[in-house]
């Protein structure tokens, strides 16, 4: 073949800057070095990739081929490498799971003590991360397994919905609706929905006002930060808003905060998500186990 991919990736800089320059600074090298490593590229193909001829750096016809296949190139090299990794020795009984915060309180816990007694030679790690960034923790190969709500459709990786979870209404425990066997929104007046901001997680947060329109109501939205049940939660606790959450927070929130059944259809998907070409059997049983301890999360 005769080129490396190190040449590949200078490059791509130089094409996507389009200055020799800029591309030694992203690269952190000397501009001479890049000049060097594009010339043995181009002595290497035989074609000229860049159009030296104008003031102005310019691919040619080839170098606009190379630049595309070249992309393609280093991507399925990173593939490559990511999945080897997977059978290095300390990955074999290792398993790193990350979650959005809805899922730490009861089935992370329930699923890190249950494979400590049946898969005792699977060491868990656990990862909590914002609302809306499971997936890219994942892409970013920061995890193997990842458990959170509309996860994003990621090349590589496969999307499993586990169950649809009931959805409870969280408000203060004296607010007069707080003892009754379910609420229905409109009961609760005017009262803001405490909500993360759209940008944060855009599908999770349509579904939540999606849900409010389908029982007949447009709640003002008081923007929180990205998990509700951290430091925002006094708002719920002092009666100057509710939140509709998932059953698996009840009794996992303050004293202070109640959850009730909505009346009303309503339901919020779980997901799992892992790396197609990851067939290690450890990791495959707790997959399994991940299953059924989610499965009576469905009854609420």
């Amino acid at each position: 073949m005769g080129f490396t991919l190190r040449q590949l990736e200078v490059f791509l800089a130089v094409a996507d800057t389009l200055h020799f320059g800029r591309a030694a600074e992203r690269l952190h090298i000397s501009q001479p070095t890049v000049s060097q490593e594009v010339a043995r590229l181009e002595r290497t193909v035989g074609v000229e990739l860049f159009d030296r001829s104008r003031r102005a750096v310019v691919l040619t016809s080839a170098g606009e081929v190379m630049a595309t296949e070249a992309a393609g190139l280093l991507d399925r090299a990173g593939t490559l490498l990511a999945r080897v990794r997977l059978h290095e020795e300390s990955r074999l009984g290792l398993a790193r799971i990350v979650a959005s915060p809805s899922v730490m309180n009861r089935l992370l816990p329930a699923v890190v003590s249950r494979a400590e007694r049946e898969l005792p030679a699977l060491e868990t790690v656990e990862l909590a991360v914002d609302t809306g960034q499971v997936s890219a923790t994942l892409a970013a190969e920061l995890a193997d397994i990842g458990l959170g709500r509309f996860l994003d459709e990621t090349p590589g990786y496969r999307r499993e919905k586990l169950l649809d979870e009931p959805v409870r209404v969280a408000l203060s425990r004296g607010h007069a609706l707080a003892g009754r066997a379910a609420v229905h929104l409109h009961d609760l007046g005017d009262l803001p929905l405490l909500l993360w901001p759209r940008e944060q997680h855009p599908r999770y947060y349509d579904h939540v006002l999606g849900l409010c329109a389908d029982h007949g109501v447009e709640p003002p939205v008081l923007v929180s930060p990205p998990r509700i049940v951290g430091s925002r939660l006094y708002l719920l606790s002092q009666n100057r808003a509710f939140s509709l959450v998932p059953a698996s927070l009840a009794g996992h929130l303050t004293e202070d905060v109640v959850t009730v059944p909505l009346a009303g259809p309503a339901a919020l998907p779980l997901e799992m998500q892992w790396r197609l070409d990851d067939h290690r059997p450890r990791l495959a049983a707790l997959r399994e186990l991940i299953r059924e301890e989610a499965t009576p999360l469905a009854t609420g």
